[in-house]
């Protein structure tokens, strides 16, 4: 699976992307906010892809310009209540946590040489996700959505301890920015 011959070029073509929009994955944050009639409880499942293809990637049905259902689980209003964060969290919020689960299990695959489970058609997702201030969901927050994509991308293409901490640097990125409290513990999913 490991072809290290590629790695630098599909490295080379994400740096560029890296350096324009360094900053990733910020927007996930759950607020403290106080509860209202609206919460739901909801098992936090893993996340469905909005479009799994195998073929391309076609964004039309998930992108900055997709209306977000107000009714969906973590929309504002209908936040997801768990053990974790009783008041509830954003759809973004889960979806992160989806995104941690995911890094660490592929993580273990790369390393025991199983087949990797693409990142991308969950990981995708994100950019029609309510966040925790919907406000929060603009352009710069789409750039770096699209940026983080494709290092994911890049994982996928060619999973390395390499291409694994390269995702991890852009959700530092991210988080320097946004949301800094959970910088330690990003750290903690880098691989050494």
């Amino acid at each position: 699976m490991r072809t290290g011959s590629r790695l630098p070029s599909i490295l080379g073509a994400v740096k560029p992307l890296l350096l324009s929009c360094c900053l990733v994955l910020c927007v996930g944050c759950s607020e403290n906010t106080a509860p209202d009639s609206g919460p739901k409880t909801v098992e936090n499942d893993r996340a469905q892809p909005a479009n799994a293809k195998g073929d391309g990637f076609d964004d039309s049905d998930c992108n900055l310009q997709t209306v977000l259902d107000p009714n969906k689980p973590g929309s504002p209003g209908n936040l997801i209540k768990s053990q974790r964060n009783p008041n509830g969290d954003s759809e973004l919020a889960v979806l992160m946590r989806v995104f941690v689960d995911d890094l660490r299990e592929a993580r273990l695959q790369v390393q025991g040489g199983e087949a990797l489970k693409p990142l991308f058609p969950v990981h995708r997702s994100m950019r029609c996700a309510w966040p925790t201030k919907p406000s929060d969901r603009d352009e710069g927050y789409d750039a770096r959505s699209q940026a983080y994509l494709g290092v994911v991308s890049a994982f996928d293409a060619v999973p390395s301890q390499d291409s694994y901490n390269a995702i991890i640097n852009s959700c530092v990125a991210c988080h320097q920015v946004s949301c800094g409290g959970v910088i330690e513990f990003i750290e903690s999913l880098r691989w050494e």
